[in-house]
């Protein structure tokens, strides 16, 4: 598909604008050499007439250009499947179903689908990324005033740890935060462990949970501590 942040909806919209190129750029995607069954790896094949899927020569394998993603087997238009996709890649604010809804010109319940299938897609995707390199990592908390009156660890706020890898100058590549039960040194070891390759540096604020952390080099001189508290 073509790169989203840099052309404008509108001329996105132009470039996809009929299911037919739809399909074409998802062929290309999926086959960029050309078509090779998943099956049996033949090269050979030909459309079947009115279901949009393609039949291979040799073992009559069908497959389509929408098997085994977020838009296979649904009833609506690639159309709004492409603009709808480009819109969660481009919106920072992270775009609602009501305004999905209105900018699509669809009903609201068909833009709760596609944000939901989407995002699921995009989560799915980016619990398979791991930080690497430098990676800063602190943890926080989040949610409205505590009831028991304690500050900082001690705090009944949602905690969270928040993981960002960066470049030697300190411009930001890739985040990942995730809500977690307590920063101790246990379950900090296995946020790292999920998240980050072994052998990246990861720059702390000294705090004593992050002194044992195995599988990585750790400089916890880099910046002071409470940054995300």
């Amino acid at each position: 598909m073509a790169h989203a942040e840099s052309i404008t909806f509108e001329k996105f919209r132009t470039r996809f604008s009929t299911e037919e190129i739809c399909r074409a750029e998802l062929f290309r995607l999926r086959f960029p050499n050309g078509f090779v069954c998943p099956k049996c790896g033949c090269t050979e094949y030909y459309p079947v007439r009115g279901r949009n899927t393609f039949q291979c020569r040799a073992c009559r394998h069908q497959t389509s250009v929408t098997a085994g993603t977020v838009m296979h087997r649904t009833h609506l238009p690639l159309t709004a499947w492409f603009w709808a996709i480009y819109l969660c890649a481009t919106d920072k604010r992270g775009i609602s179903a009501v305004q999905l809804s209105r900018t699509l010109g669809i009903c609201y319940e068909s833009a709760w689908y596609l944000l939901h299938r989407i995002r699921s897609a995009m989560r799915q995707r980016d619990e398979k990324y791991e930080l690497s390199g430098i990676v800063e990592m602190d943890d926080g908390y989040v949610g409205g005033a505590t009831h028991n009156g304690k500050r900082g660890h001690g705090t009944d706020k949602a905690k969270i740890v928040v993981a960002l890898s960066k470049m030697e100058n300190g411009a930001a590549l890739f985040m990942r935060m995730q809500v977690v039960e307590d920063v101790t040194g246990g379950t900090l070891q296995q946020v790292v462990d999920e998240t980050v390759a072994p052998g990246s540096k990861i720059e702390c604020d000294g705090y004593k949970s992050y002194r044992n952390l195995s599988g990585v080099e750790l400089d916890a001189k880099k910046y002071e501590p409470g940054g995300l508290h």
